[in-house]
């Protein structure tokens, strides 16, 4: 029988793409969000879906993909999502909030094109508020990265929010 599962991909892959993810998480950290938008391919794909939490014995046909989102957003709307934190009519971020990434968990695999891998990750989201309020965020993450040159940009992240119900009153954080 063959083995149809993507393949692990080169060490130099592995490594190129785990700073990747590092250096984009600090970007993120530090509100540097005009460089972040330089790694995202201009057709970038950005998605996260609700999820929905049911008990095994569950035969009930499944929930239709894409019958909800948290966001589903492309280059523009990043763009946009950026613009309106950096306006401060956004009250819940003004003073910003004390955010932390950590991610990962990180698996890259060769994809079924040239030049792009599959990394699938993991991220913690700590964000404290000027309440004091503390937020943990979990998720798990599936990307694509496309090689452009000689670097590596984002094509598509796939979030899946480890929460059936958002944990906080707004999610003003990219994943």
């Amino acid at each position: 029988m063959l083995d149809v599962r993507p393949q692990p991909a080169l060490h130099d892959t592995v490594t190129a793409l785990t700073q990747r993810l590092f250096h984009e998480a600090r970007l993120l950290d530090d509100e540097r969000f005009e460089e972040w938008l330089e790694l995202l391919c201009e057709d970038v794909s950005y998605h996260m879906a609700l999820k929905s939490r049911r008990f095994r014995a569950d035969r009930s046909a499944p929930i239709a993909v894409g019958a909800g989102n948290v966001f589903n957003d492309n280059l523009a709307r990043l763009k946009l999502r950026i613009d309106r934190l950096r306006s401060g009519f956004v009250w819940a971020e003004d003073p910003p909030n004390f955010v932390r990434r950590v991610v990962s968990n990180v698996e890259v695999l060769d994809a079924d094109e040239p030049n792009e891998a599959v990394v699938h990750s993991v991220v913690v989201i700590h964000r404290n508020r000027i309440d004091g309020q503390t937020r943990l965020l979990t998720a798990g993450r599936t990307d694509r990265w496309r090689k452009g040159g000689e670097s590596w940009l984002l094509a598509a992240r796939e979030i899946a929010l480890d929460h059936s119900v958002l944990p906080d009153s707004n999610v003003n954080v990219f994943f």
